[in-house]
């Protein structure tokens, strides 16, 4: 009897087997997105010649398939990216028109368990390194994945293709991330998500210094919380809070030298500071109209720029946000130390260059939410957490302070002296 059952599960596993290699569902998709290529017109004629992609290498990852691909004269990356959905479309319906019906009563159960994943739809990524990359993905990332609070300095970034890997960004490893994403794409909710990591992971040593230059429209809901050391909503409050965080930075310099230290962490000093600045494309002196407008916006970008060089050891972070990326909407100095980028969905590939230093951002699907998270050795897309207002209003009103600042506190919201009137610009000092 044993041995029959043993037989009859053999004979299944075989039989099965047979019946998907005829259907070709274990086959890999190379020949498919060869086909689609050409009937998108990617292909170039030369004379009576025709120049095709020509598959170069294929490799199976637990993930799915990546292909390399050599283009032809003629052709550049941007003409296949723009040819994305063309390609993912045309592989998803392959995989619809899969006939699962079949009589035999033993393969009922196998085909049932396989039926999910055979309808699933396919997800593709593309890359130009030299040659062109495709990697097919077997599963989608989810298109909604829930608020989880982060640990310490680690606040969450996002489900990775690994269904069960989340990936965190670690501040005390990465000080600074610049952020970008055309609007509605998920950047403000990130950056909420970040700071309500924060102030119910380390709510003792946080401190903020917040610019949301949308007219306080993302970030009031910290102006009354104790973390909040400064916010602001115009460029000239931008400026007085930048320069309280610079100052303070200052102080702290000293107070490591002091203790013949290198860093805070060799000094012991727990505490850690944001400098978080939503929409740093309005600090642009360029954009500037008035010429004291333009000196106000100067002066803020020094101040970043000095936050970004010196800030890291002495437990400043620094996160600037833009849904305009521009060649210059990003201070140089301020990119050049940020070693973590995270971009949702921009416009154009030059857009994603800005935030990116490189294409692809502009590939992602229309998904809320979606994102490439890029460090110095790495490059995944990922699905950002939703975190909802209840989660936000929960987390932050055991920390609101008994009275709330009037009007003219707010800029200051610790109430550090007043500052002199400006009169000239700021001169930087590096030790």
């Amino acid at each position: 009897m044993l041995f029959e059952i043993i037989t009859t599960t053999i004979m299944s596993g075989v039989a099965a087997k047979a019946f998907i290699a005829k259907q070709n569902l274990t086959d890999n998709d190379s020949g498919k997105i060869q086909r689609i290529i050409s009937l998108s017109g990617l292909n170039v004629k030369d004379g009576k010649d025709t120049l095709t992609t020509q598959l170069v290498r294929k490799q199976k990852h637990e993930w799915g398939w990546e292909y390399k691909y050599r283009i032809p004269y003629g052709r550049s990356f941007e003409d296949y990216a723009a040819k994305q959905k063309n390609i993912e479309d045309g592989l998803n319906n392959r995989r619809q028109q899969v006939d699962l019906k079949i009589d035999k009563s033993f393969l009922k159960n196998v085909l049932q368990i396989n039926k999910t994943k055979l309808t699933n739809q396919k997800e593709i990524e593309m890359s130009f390194d030299g040659l062109l990359c495709i990697r097919v993905y077997d599963s989608p990332l989810p298109s909604t994945v829930d608020y989880l609070s982060g640990h310490e300095w680690k606040v969450p970034v996002g489900q990775t293709r690994d269904q069960n890997a989340f990936k965190f960004h670690d501040f005390e490893k990465i000080p600074h991330l610049v952020l970008g994403g055309a609007t509605r794409y998920g950047k403000s909710n990130f950056i909420n998500s970040m700071i309500t990591s924060l102030v119910h992971s380390e709510p003792e040593h946080t401190h903020l210094y917040l610019i949301d230059l949308k007219g306080g429209v993302e970030l009031s809901d910290y102006e009354r919380i104790k973390q909040t050391e400064s916010i602001a909503y115009e460029p000239e409050e931008a400026l007085e809070t930048l320069k309280a965080a610079y100052e303070r930075m200052r102080e702290l310099q000293e107070e490591v030298r002091r203790k013949g230290k290198k860093n805070v962490q060799q000094a012991g000093i727990k505490e850690r500071y944001f400098v978080i600045v939503d929409e740093v494309g309005e600090l642009n002196p360029a954009e500037a109209i008035t010429r004291e407008e333009k000196a106000i916006k100067t002066e803020c970008q020094r101040y970043m720029s000095q936050i970004a060089r010196l800030g890291a050891g002495l437990g400043f972070r620094q996160i600037l946000a833009t849904q305009y990326p521009t060649g210059d909407v990003i201070p140089r100095q301020c990119k050049q130390n940020s070693d973590a980028k995270l971009s949702f969905r921009v416009q154009s590939a030059v857009a994603s260059r800005v935030v990116l230093d490189n294409e692809g951002a502009e590939c992602l699907p229309q998904i809320s939410g979606r994102a490439i998270y890029q460090t110095a050795d790495k490059r995944e897309i990922v699905q950002t957490p939703y975190i909802t207002n209840e989660i936000i209003k929960e987390t932050i009103e055991p920390h609101f302070r008994l009275e709330t600042p009037k009007k003219e506190e707010v800029i200051n919201v610790k109430q550090t002296p007043q500052q002199p009137p400006r009169t000239n610009t700021v001169t930087f000092e590096q030790v």
